[in-house]
């Protein structure tokens, strides 16, 4: 492993150790009661999903992080199928961006 993985892997930690710690005084500010837990997943995985495509040269992450964020609100009684939708399109957009990375690196497509 090369120590630009590790620096990049160590700037990603610092940098969701940061932003929980806002989040957490923001939340106890405004008293929000929302499930702690599964919001930080939630935000991680945002974050690493547009880290990984925005550093993999595909700005077209942002119109998709936008789009998925949307088509959350439009179903507002069910919280857990917002959820479940959200992280899975994630999950998806994610492992293909992996793919084609992986791809494009180690098969030379």
């Amino acid at each position: 492993m090369s120590w630009s993985w590790i620096w990049l892997f160590l700037s990603y930690t610092i940098l969701e150790l940061l932003i929980s710690g806002i989040f957490h005084l923001v939340s106890k500010k405004l008293g929000a009661q929302e499930n702690r837990v599964r919001s930080v997943i939630k935000g991680m995985l945002e974050r690493l999903f547009l880290i990984i495509g925005l550093l993999s040269g595909f700005p077209q992450v942002i119109i998709a992080f936008a789009a998925i964020k949307i088509g959350t609100r439009f179903q507002k009684d069910s919280k857990v199928s917002n959820d479940y939708f959200l992280i899975g399109n994630f999950v998806s957009l994610l492992g293909a961006l992996l793919f084609v990375l992986y791809t494009i690196h180690y098969l030379g497509f």
